[in-house]
Parts: structure tokens; sequence; C-alpha cells
């Protein structure tokens, strides 16, 4: 497999860092407008919430499969076993998430009364599973990485425009988040 050049791996890395200040700076104000702290506050609870059993699904595969995928990736047939056992833990432990995720939701009142949001943001967890960025990260394929994540941040972009337009839009917020 050919070096990657370090020089666009930067360049893309740069994009990629600077995507992810620029959007927010963009999405806040006017979400912070429309739904008020109220409806703010629903979303980025239940972004945090799913981000504790997004981790526990992710069981630090993304930091152990780029460095087991970079080991194994001149050889294709080493690398897809590789990169298929790292996934099917992802997927059982993504399940053993779920559920914990739904039997909290049920037992917590508070959770209960928002579960509807918390269900829809709970969709990260097996996007996460299933983005295996790791392998990008591995074969070097940063101009890939970056060019996924702006055409998802562009695209949220454009939904957050599109349907959230009042206080009442929390739920759409919430799915635009995952996206």
């Amino acid at each position: 497999m050919k070096s990657k050049s370090i020089s666009l791996n930067f360049i893309m890395n740069f994009l990629l860092t600077a995507s992810s200040i620029l959007f927010p700076l963009i999405t806040f104000p006017y979400v912070s407008r429309v739904l008020g702290p109220t409806g703010t506050g629903a979303v980025a609870m239940g972004t945090s919430l799913v981000s504790y059993f997004t981790m526990v699904a992710m069981l630090g595969v993304p930091t152990y499969g780029i460095r087991a995928c970079a080991q194994v990736r001149d050889d294709k047939k080493r690398l897809s076993k590789t990169v298929q056992e790292l996934l099917i833990i992802n997927l059982i432990m993504a399940l053993v998430s779920y559920i914990a995720f739904f039997i909290l939701l049920w037992l917590v009142p508070a959770f209960r009364e928002e579960s509807t949001l918390y269900t829809i943001c709970s969709a990260a967890i097996i996007l996460n599973v299933i983005g295996v960025n790791w392998v990008y990260q591995a074969l070097e394929e940063y101009s890939y990485i970056t060019f996924v994540s702006v055409l998802f941040k562009a695209l949220g972009l454009g939904l957050m425009f599109l349907l959230v337009r009042n206080a009442g839009d929390v739920l759409w917020f919430g799915f635009v988040t995952v996206v």
C-alpha cells in the first residue's frame, strides 16, 4: 500500500478540526434562539446521556482498532478478519448498551418523560459502531474521513434550517443532532 502524504493528511485533519469548530458556531446561536434554553437543554441532556452508552458500546475499539488495523493493513485477509472481529465485539456491546439504556429509560421517571427524544438521540450508539472511522484512520484515509464528516455536517446544517423552526421542534433537533 502506498504511503499517504503527510502534508495531505495534515490539511485534511486541519479541515476536519476547523469544520468541528465552524459548524457549531453557525448552529448554536440559531438553535438557542429558536428552541430556547428548555429545548436546547433537553437535547443536550439526551446527547449527554447517550454519550455514556456510546462509550460502553465502543469499548475502546476506536483506539485499539486503529493500532490493530494499522499493523495488518498491507494484508487484506488479516485486515478483513481484524475489522470483522472488532465490529462483532462492537455490535455485541451496542446491544448490551441498548438494553441498559432502555432499562434506564423505563426505571427513571424523569428519563421516561423524555423517552422519545432520548430514543431518537440513541441512534448515535449504533451509528458510531457501524461508522468504523478507526479503519479509515488506520488506513490513513483522512480525505475520506474529512469528506464524509463535512458532508454530514452540511446535511445536518441544512436539515436544521429546514426542520427546526419553532420551540416545538425539539425532536427534530434531536434527529438533526444525530445526523
